[in-house]
């Protein structure tokens, strides 16, 4: 009886996590919707016409989908996914070089210079699983041999 190789990626189950954080910080998407407000009516006093402040407000809110609609992601031994609400994103983790976990986000791309073509990633309501999800992927990959570089920034505490 043979017993087929897998590599530590290969073991790891799909997984994902939904971020919305519109619906997580609430507080701070009232100040937003207030300030989006305010300068939509500012932009038709300038405009002189409300047909301005309501396309001010229209582009505004089209800008910032991101904050108020929900993004999927879904990560398994192949690639992380980001399904943003007007376009989805892949990087399949043979190509990844970069990935920056912070609390307040990270950030996974496919060239260590260029901050283009990379993926934002928001952890959603449970910050700690998505990271370690994140994590547990990249430790994957690289034992697999990809040249992952991860980055965990210094939140500027001494640790004694």
């Amino acid at each position: 009886m043979t017993v087929a190789q897998t590599s530590p990626a290969e073991s790891l189950e799909p997984a994902g996590w939904t971020a919305w954080p519109a619906g997580e910080r609430r507080g701070r998407t009232a100040v937003l919707l207030f300030a989006d407000l305010a300068l939509g009516v500012l932009a038709g006093v300038i405009g002189g016409d409300a047909l301005w402040g309501a396309t001010g407000l229209a582009l505004l809110l089209v800008s910032q989908n991101r904050w108020f609609l929900p993004t999927e992601y879904a990560v398994d031994a192949d690639a992380l996914v980001a399904g943003f609400p007007l376009r989805r994103r892949t990087i399949r983790w043979r190509d990844a070089r970069l990935l920056v976990l912070d609390p307040a986000g990270g950030w996974l791309s496919d060239s260590r210079r260029s901050r283009r073509g990379g993926i934002d990633l928001y952890w959603g309501p449970n910050p700690a699983a998505a990271q370690g999800l994140v994590r547990r992927r990249a430790e994957a990959a690289i034992a697999d041999g990809v040249p992952i570089e991860v980055v965990i920034p210094d939140d500027g505490r001494d640790e004694p």
